[in-house]
């Protein structure tokens, strides 16, 4: 994989940018991850992301046919041969896309197909390194550089290509960005206002097939959707709306790839010269590492916040169940007797009962529990809601009696307000349930 950088003193962001040793790797993994991230974002939204995985297993035997022309035109030392490497490249994943393509309008399933196809590509470009390895040892290690990522070797030549890239698709995005947004989200209504929506797609294949045949040379064809996939994952967590969604995917491309090479180039350092580590995984590392932050901590969307919403959420309903019942019971309880109503384990709703006492909802004399008058009015007001939603489960969606009350056990706790007050209207203000039980009034909780 090779060693990017040897240096004995720490190198700045600033170093980075301009010194003329780490500016093209830098400048050109920037740019890289420019192009990556905006592309790997549209083909999120069009729930295709492992299609970049098979078009980035499917350029590597483009990459080794490249190689080989390269070295019958050119010296070892020669940039131009990188030019053959991309057109190679290019080629065949564009070739693997179309094969895709073609295997789904004959009823293949898409995952099959993408798993057929980039395993096939993969497979045939190792087949061909081996015959490199053996007729040209030397330009063998160029194809390493494509397969592994190598961002220590890009010069100031790849940085102009890179940027040209980026340009085109950031020119791309602005001048057709409302039919970009219809075609991946509503692509039948799009073609039915008249945009061209075949078009539309095949720009962004051919973008994304360039995305991905100049992200390699920096994280390698392994690595190369890491660099599409993390930074959408986290910009969808943050953020609904597309064009905000671009932007922060962007916004986390061009971090991740300045702190993974950052950190990849001063580990030495910090580690008094012990180990060096390639850019390229390092950067994905990163990003998928500022991902799962993002994912774990989003505060809508996080799975910690779903989390917490979710277990405040059983809190809640068993306290409402506890009250529910003291309120059915109308007599005074002793733990034991709570326990054995079975609502949940005896150490939850231990627990549960002493926020309900700390609320002032329940009185705790002599280790005798009872409703307060403002447990009481709490409790009616979940049997009121509990009924409410039977009466109309039976009238207006004409269940059955034996139906409704496991359903309005669940929806009780959701009600609102807003709900409750419709409810109350649209069954204009009844007084009893379908079993005949009466319906809490609201006027007298």
């Amino acid at each position: 994989m090779g060693q990017d950088f040897k240096m004995s003193s720490y190198v700045s962001l600033v170093d980075l940018l301009t010194d003329p040793i780490y500016r093209g790797p830098i400048w050109g993994a920037l740019f890289m991850s420019i192009s990556a991230s905006l592309m790997g974002a549209i083909n999120v939204v069009r729930k295709k992301p492992l299609v970049s995985e098979m078009l980035s297993h499917a350029c590597f035997p483009g990459v080794v046919l490249g190689t080989m022309m390269g070295a019958m035109f050119f010296t070892y030392s020669d940039t131009l041969a990188f030019i053959f490497i991309l057109i190679g490249a290019s080629l065949f994943s564009l070739l693997s896309h179309v094969a895709f393509e073609k295997l789904i309008q004959n009823k293949l399933k898409s995952d099959v197909a993408l798993c057929y196809l980039g395993a096939s590509f993969l497979g045939l470009g190792v087949l061909l390194a081996s015959f490199m390895q053996k007729s040209h040892v030397m330009w063998y290690s160029k194809i390493q550089v494509f397969f592994y990522g190598q961002a220590s070797t890009m010069s100031d030549t790849h940085i102009w290509i890179y940027a040209g890239l980026s340009c085109i698709i950031a020119l791309f995005l602005i001048l057709f960005y409302r039919p970009i947004r219809l075609v991946c989200f509503d692509p039948e209504y799009a073609r039915s206002i008249g945009i061209q929506s075949k078009g539309i797609l095949i720009i962004q294949s051919t973008l994304l097939t360039l995305s991905i045949v100049v992200g390699i040379r920096s994280v390698g064809i392994v690595l190369m959707t890491g660099m599409l996939i993390a930074p959408c994952i986290a910009a969808r967590y943050l953020t609904s709306r597309f064009s905000v969604y671009l932007v922060v995917s962007l916004i986390f491309g061009v971090v991740s790839t300045l702190c993974g090479n950052i950190l990849a180039i001063n580990w030495p350092f910090a580690l008094s010269g012990s180990h060096f580590v390639p850019t390229g995984p390092t950067t994905v590392i990163v990003a998928s590492t500022m991902a799962f932050i993002v994912m774990l901590l989003s505060p809508k969307k996080g799975l910690l916040g779903r989390y917490l919403r979710r277990r405040n959420f059983q809190k809640r309903c068993l306290r409402e169940n506890i009250l529910k019942a003291f309120w059915k019971k109308e007599k005074k309880s002793s733990f034991s007797e709570v326990y054995k109503w079975n609502l949940a384990p005896s150490s939850l709703v231990k627990a549960t009962l002493k926020k309900l006492t700390h609320q002032g909802f329940i009185d705790k004399r002599a280790k005798v529990l009872t409703l307060t008058e403002d447990g009481r009015k709490k409790a009616a007001y979940i049997v009121r809601l509990h009924r409410l939603w039977e009466l109309y489960l039976a009238e207006h969606l004409e269940y059955s009696p034996e139906d409704i009350h496991k359903n309005a056990e669940e929806i009780e706790h959701l009600i609102t307000p807003e709900i409750e007050e419709k409810l109350t209207r649209l069954l204009a203000n009844p007084q009893l349930d379908p079993h005949n039980k009466p319906i809490p009034q609201k006027e007298l909780i």
